[in-house]
């Protein structure tokens, strides 16, 4: 019996076609922001409940479809007991497809006990949001390659092996491109069993087989700190490879192929293939192939990964000394990111020792869009710690809890 089903996320997904505001409060402030701004509230959400009527009447208990049908059950006029009533409903069908979740997520860390470490090693960080890059398959096994950037899981490339298919069933044929959403791993007599949930297109998909094995590589942590400075395009492949660390092995990973990294020291070499970089395109040649970029398009920096992993901002999670609380309050103010996320972290694991320089702190920044997020956090987890003055708590109102 599966936990993930396709049954069970369109019912999840439609209890929550139509969202509400939960209390009066916010109903205020929504229709006084509409009222500002001249904005016709009750024709938008009108609206907004049309998009979704038919579909949410598959899912919706009798008792909603009257002020489905009259137009109300989206709006500030609905009842409040019906509001709460409504929400409650959305609130049990969302606590039942996370408890579904749960249990398939249960299921996959049982049955990869009894898998090769890569595999355990591979689905203790959420797969969700992977895309599937290639697809290959080689007798009875299927080699399945995902990619795992801007997902949950520290690896970027991971490689799937389905060996001695037994059976494979889907409502849609596996393709690349397709989303990873949801999946559970189950133990069987014969083997093990694997279904996903894919999005674009939306797909079913679930493979039984007698073993599974898998490999997985990171982007090295210079690579992640360049991109999230926005200084990757700007950094030359020579000036990239002089901060890496020649110490680790490193692979040139293409979304047709997979060729291991010789050598580093004078620009890439690789086993069993080369690469030749001219003004507007890199090729590689492997055996009889060719595959060629362009260097509009692509940045062959894309493509270095390496097996070993390298928390890129270990250092952030430093914390500054304590008693030097000058220094922490430079840091927050200063410009040197790094520094201020320290000196910011510091200040969060002591607020009582370092109360004034809180205080001090806060009342020099200046909040913009930027910074609220951030602001919001840290000046909610200080007011609860009580160090607070009043006239921070008046500059950060609208902030607190």
């Amino acid at each position: 019996m599966w936990n993930v089903t396709k049954e069970a996320r369109t019912k999840f997904e439609k209890c929550n076609l139509l969202p509400i505001h939960e209390t009066d409060e916010e109903w205020e402030m929504v229709v006084r922001d509409a009222e500002l701004d001249g904005e016709d509230l009750s024709a938008r959400l009108r609206d907004e409940l049309e998009e979704v009527k038919e579909e949410l009447l598959q899912v919706l208990p009798k008792r909603f479809i009257p002020y489905l049908e009259n137009g109300t059950l989206n709006q500030f006029t609905l009842p409040k007991e019906i509001r709460e009533d409504y929400l409650e409903w959305i609130n049990q069908a969302s606590l039942e497809f996370e408890q579904k979740l749960d249990a398939a997520h249960g299921n996959t860390q049982y049955a990869v006990t009894y898998l090769p470490i890569n595999i355990q090693e591979i689905f203790k960080e959420s797969l969700h949001d992977a895309t599937i890059e290639r697809i290959e398959r080689d007798g009875q096994t299927l080699h399945l390659y995902i990619n795992t950037d801007g997902g949950f899981t520290t690896k970027s490339i991971i490689h799937l092996q389905f060996k001695n298919i037994i059976t494979e069933e889907t409502n849609v044929p596996l393709q690349t491109g397709q989303w990873l959403i949801y999946y559970e791993l189950q133990k069987t007599e014969e083997g093990f069993a694997f279904r996903v949930l894919f999005d674009v297109p939306d797909a079913e998909w679930t493979i039984t087989m007698k073993d599974m094995d898998g490999e997985y590589f990171y982007r090295p942590s210079m690579y992640t700190i360049l991109r999230d400075e926005d200084k990757l395009e700007k950094t030359s492949l020579t000036e990239y490879i002089s901060q890496l660390n020649l110490n680790y092995r490193y692979w040139f990973i293409i979304p047709e192929l997979f060729c291991s990294i010789k050598s580093l020291h004078d620009g890439i070499e690789l086993e069993d293939a080369t690469i030749e970089f001219r003004l507007n395109e890199f090729i590689l040649h492997v055996n009889n192939q060719m595959f060629t970029y362009n260097r509009d398009e692509y940045n062959p920096i894309d493509f270095i990964y390496t097996d070993t992993y390298e928390d890129p901002y270990a250092n952030s999670r430093e914390l500054l000394p304590v008693e030097d609380k000058e220094a922490i309050e430079r840091a927050v103010l200063g410009d040197n990111l790094e520094l201020q996320v320290r000196a910011w972290n510091t200040m969060y694991e002591y607020p009582i020792e370092l109360a004034d320089s809180i205080n001090l702190v806060l009342s020099k920044i200046i909040l913009t869009d930027e910074n609220e997020m951030l602001l919001s956090v840290f000046v909610n987890a200080f007011n609860q710690e009580g160090i607070l003055k009043e006239n921070i708590i008046k500059k950060y109102q609208a902030l607190l809890n």
